[in-house]
């Protein structure tokens, strides 16, 4: 007879096993396997697909002006010149001067400095870049223009086609070339050998005539640019002193305050630069000066139109962020202008 169900022990059964769930990976077919390996994360596929572009502005001027220019970064051959390139694509073309940089231009898109006047001055001795003097306002500093050889060679060319046939239209006639070859002279035998900032009259004459003068020699002097200049003055090559008048009065050639038998190499309507350049700068200081802190995004201040410069604001910005007269600082809806404190 068996004892009360009660008084029976209670046995415990060992629980079951857990079942272990396969990974899903495991549960799917091979090739789907496959696929879901090799798919990138879709965040990663975005951001490869869509790389930011740098900001203009920044530092790094070769992709800047790759960006802004359509071209690849490989076929600008330095910082310097890339620079120079997009601010020419940036310079307003309602204004009635050449497109030209300043030095203090490089230098708010270069951070190096010492390397942006490095290339520059390769530049310049590679006749790929001219400096030309801007009138100075009495301060005593030396302000050049910077300007693409190129573009210099075409204001050039378009002189002379206007001077030739402004000579058509009027009938001039005479023996001897026309005024006008004076333009094609001053580039091709002038420009590539007087890559310096100044040339004296006797290496101007000579080389206009198709004379040999050493390479660089735009400071020289002596008997031999003296014996050219009595040459030339004889009637030699065909060079007159009123093509060397033609070239001053266009604009190209300035006289030399220094030296009375030098010129300095200059650009048309450089006078009209020059004040642009000031009136612009003393617009933007006064604008920011009224206000309660000196200071406006740059995105606000370009929608302003300067009354007193044909150079336009973003012109003026980067000259005065580079010359250290405005404070270029970054903030989250964009880079803050604010004055710079005089002596600080």
């Amino acid at each position: 007879m068996l004892p009360p169900a009660e008084t029976l022990p209670r046995l415990r059964l060992p629980a079951p096993p857990a079942k272990r769930h396969k990974p899903l990976a495991a549960q799917r077919p091979a090739h789907e396997q496959q696929q879901t390996e090799q798919a990138p994360p879709p965040e990663q596929a975005v951001v490869a697909a869509a790389p930011p572009l740098p900001p203009a502005g920044e530092a790094d001027a070769f992709e800047a002006a790759a960006a802004e220019l359509d071209c690849d970064a490989d076929e600008l051959p330095n910082d310097t010149l890339a620079a120079l390139q997009l601010l020419k694509s940036r310079f307003p073309p309602e204004a009635r001067v050449l497109p030209f940089a300043t030095r203090a231009q490089l230098y708010s898109l270069l951070s190096d400095r010492t390397t942006a006047d490095r290339q520059l001055e390769e530049l310049r001795r590679r006749n790929a870049v001219r400096l030309l003097q801007l009138p100075t306002s009495g301060r005593g500093d030396e302000q050049h223009a910077i300007m693409l050889t190129s573009d210099y060679e075409a204001a050039l060319r378009g002189c002379q086609q206007d001077l030739a046939g402004s000579a058509t239209n009027g009938g001039g006639g005479g023996s001897g070339p026309s005024p006008a070859i004076v333009f094609e002279w001053f580039a091709r035998r002038v420009l590539p050998v007087c890559t310096d900032t100044m040339v004296t009259h006797g290496d101007l004459v000579a080389l206009l005539s198709g004379a040999r003068v050493g390479a660089g020699s735009a400071r020289s002097s002596g008997p031999a640019a003296a014996a050219a200049a009595r040459a030339t003055g004889a009637g030699g090559g065909g060079v007159t002193e009123a093509h060397v008048s033609l070239l001053l009065n266009r604009g190209f050639l300035t006289r030399h305050t220094a030296s009375a038998d030098s010129y300095l190499f200059s650009m048309p309507s450089a006078g009209a630069a020059v004040r642009s350049v000031a009136a612009g700068r003393q617009e933007i200081l006064s604008l920011l000066q009224r206000r309660r802190h000196p200071e406006v995004l740059e995105s606000e201040l370009e929608k302003k139109k300067l009354q007193r410069s044909v150079l336009g604001v973003r012109w003026h910005v980067a000259d005065m962020a580079g010359g250290g007269v405005l404070l270029r600082l970054p903030t989250a809806v964009g880079p803050l202008l604010r004055v710079a404190k005089r002596g600080g």
